[in-house]
């Protein structure tokens, strides 16, 4: 298998090219001209002219309006009646989980307004229920058809 790596095809599929064939030539004059030299000097002075601000601005602002001696003082915060304010808020629901009685707000309604408050709340019911409504129609879709094949069955025998 070895000496097949060493055989060279007769004719390739690729075009000609010298690289394989020939080892790579030292750098030469012609190769450093074809370099790319970086005038530095020349980039700072065209794109980094002196005085030209690129968007780095300061900007004064005052110093956010926080008396630290306030805070050495709390005695406004009464441990005591910290303590009765929770004992009396674990007694109820948290306000989440209250529900808002709408009659309060049904008083300042005119009669029109209460009418399309109804009917609304009658859409949205049978809204919600519509899905309940198609799975009952489905099933009675099918018992109508079990009932009609059924029949066919019966007529046929009878025949």
């Amino acid at each position: 298998m070895a000496e097949n790596l060493q055989k060279r095809p007769s004719k390739g599929i690729l075009k000609n090219s010298s690289s394989f064939d020939k080892p790579e030539p030292q750098p030469s004059a012609a190769k450093k001209a074809k370099e790319t030299k970086w005038d530095e000097m020349n980039i700072i002075a065209t794109l980094h002219p002196p005085g030209k601000d690129y968007g780095h601005m300061k900007i004064a602002e005052p110093k956010t309006p926080y008396n630290h001696a306030d805070m050495d003082n709390v005695d406004w915060l009464d441990a005591n009646e910290l303590a009765e304010k929770i004992r009396i808020g674990a007694d109820k629901p948290p306000k989440a989980m209250v529900e808002d009685s709408d009659d309060s707000s049904d008083e300042e309604l005119t009669e029109e307004e209460r009418q399309r408050r109804r009917e609304f709340e009658q859409k949205r019911k049978k809204h919600y229920n519509e899905f309940h409504a198609l799975q009952l129609a489905k099933k009675l879709l099918e018992e109508d058809e079990d009932d009609e094949g059924e029949n066919v069955a019966h007529s046929s025998k009878e025949n």
